[in-house]
């Protein structure tokens, strides 16, 4: 997936999102489920924290000032109205869009076509997608507003775009295929594109992200290999070995009694009792000489599983457990198998135990974005799915302008910069404990005439987001009024459009 352009989903996601599930702003009210409890209603245990905390006192990261390195640039963007036909003389009607006809005038020669006016479209390029036969392309997208107003044009290599103040059509067509009727449709600039920089407080938030999450660090290790239900790997025979020996080994100890049983399969002892078991079998030099030969096998790399890995990070090294799981690529098997999400999480952990701040903060963000090869957010996935800012504040790191450097859109970012899923952060920022700061923060980008239009769009969605999954329902009408004061202060041809319905109560 190209996370530069992720936002475009999330943006759309939020009606229905808001509607499966809530998030708390309290610490006591998070729902659980998706990876089981702490003590503290963390994901992580307290140990973990603890080693967290030490690596943010070592590396100074509660303090960390990042200097200013590079300049950025926004999206090339700009207004623009769109037309559309599928019927009537589509070649007359591109050459009329090539001559530079209106959309006023080409409406009154092809009164069939379907014209949108007063829309705002950023231009970027495209080297790859979701498909792996993608050509690189520049593609034109259109923001939507209230759920209307979504159009692309995808058009191959490397398109030039209208200049700045000059008008100008970007036009597309395509025979009838099995699938859609033939068409030609184009978007139509007035005062053509532009591109400005970002200023220097908005770049500061960029960087600082680029500081707190390396650009140069990558969650998986370069000969990765892609695991899970549809991609299954042989396993090694000293693998095997192992696991075998270790599950008949189990099944022959103790089990709880008939009546304590019951309760077993239902309860948090469950784990206990597996880790005690396993801590019994770990014991017998017979496991210890098979996980020995097993880690010492260049064929476990990559073909390893959960189990496996439990015994490698219990029993043997948790630097090793951890290579192992930065050496295969989780893939669900659909949208509701959290698996990559679990296996993430065991990234996090080992990374925390083997002091690896840059392996645990993407792997955390991607529990956070659900940024997997198959994402798990669909509406009906979503009351599992939490996004666990608190996690990050208890850190005591500087979140707002980490979500914040990871929400702004630049044209020219480093290859490796971390890009946020706006309806999951908006999720998550429903958690924070300074939601009064963090509001004051998105209003003030909204209303800024000084950075440009697509990314205090985006702070607006942010913010949209954030209300409308406040757990206090009662707050969001007055969330909703203050977003519509702020927008506008749009551009006027967005205030229209972007102005939000009072919530039902």
């Amino acid at each position: 997936m190209n996370y530069n352009g992720y936002f475009l989903a999330g943006m759309l996601a939020w009606a229905t999102a808001c509607q499966a599930q809530t998030v708390p702003t309290t610490t006591t009210a998070r729902p659980t489920g998706e990876f089981g409890q702490t003590a503290d209603n963390l994901i992580y245990s307290a140990h973990t924290m603890g080693q967290l905390r030490h690596i943010v006192d070592s590396l100074n990261l509660k303090h960390k000032v990042c200097e200013l390195r590079r300049a950025y640039r926004s999206q090339r963007q700009g207004q623009a109205h769109y037309v559309r036909l599928e019927a009537d003389d589509l070649a007359a009607a591109r050459q009329a869009l090539a001559a530079g006809i209106t959309p006023e005038e080409f409406k009154r020669q092809f009164p069939q076509a379907d014209v949108q006016r007063n829309l705002l479209v950023i231009r970027k390029q495209e080297n790859n997608g979701r498909l792996a036969k993608r050509e690189p392309s520049t593609v034109y997208e259109s923001i939507p507003f209230n759920n209307t107003g979504e159009y692309e044009l995808r058009l191959p290599g490397s398109s030039p775009a209208p200049g700045a103040g000059r008008a100008g059509w970007v036009i597309s067509s395509s025979p009838k295929t099995p699938y859609s009727p033939a068409y030609v449709e184009g978007f139509y600039f007035p005062a053509g594109m532009r591109q400005v920089p970002l200023p220097a407080r908005y770049a500061a938030l960029v960087q600082y992200a680029d500081c707190l999450i390396d650009t140069t660090a990558q969650i998986y290790l370069e000969p990765a290999k892609r695991t899970g239900v549809r991609y299954r790997t042989d396993i090694p025979k000293t693998e095997k070995a192992l696991l075998d020996y270790a599950q008949q080994q189990m099944q022959q100890l103790t089990m709880p009694g008939k009546v304590e049983q019951q309760t077993y399969w239902t309860s948090e002892t469950r784990q206990a009792h597996r880790l005690a078991r396993m801590d019994q079998v770990a014991k017998q030099p017979e496991f210890r000489e098979l996980l020995a030969r097993a880690v010492a096998d260049p064929a476990t790399l990559g073909a390893t599983d959960d189990e496996f890995e439990e015994y490698v990070a219990r029993y043997f090294s948790a630097k090793k457990a951890l290579e192992y799981k930065r050496n295969r690529i989780v893939v669900g098997g659909c949208s509701m198998d959290d698996s990559p999400r679990v296996h993430a999480l065991g990234i996090a952990k080992l990374s925390a135990e083997t002091v690896n701040w840059e392996t645990f903060l993407r792997a955390h963000l991607d529990i956070m974005n659900d940024r997997f090869e198959r994402v798990s957010d669909g509406s009906y996935a979503q009351a599992g799915r939490q996004t666990y800012l608190r996690e990050l504040e208890e850190l005591d790191i500087n979140v707002p302008d980490l979500m914040l450097g990871i929400s702004l859109r630049i044209d020219n970012a480093s290859s490796n910069h971390y890009f946020g899923s706006l309806h999951r952060l908006g999720r998550a920022l429903a958690e924070t404990q300074q939601p009064q700061a963090l509001e004051n923060r998105l209003l003030a980008i909204i209303t800024d005439p000084e950075l440009d239009d697509f990314n205090r769009v985006l702070a607006y969605y942010l913010f949209l987001n954030y209300a409308q999954n406040l757990a206090d329902k009662a707050a969001q009408p007055q969330k909703i009024a203050q977003l519509n004061a702020a927008v506008q202060q749009l551009p006027s041809y967005l205030a229209a459009q972007a102005t939000v319905a009072k919530p039902k109560n």
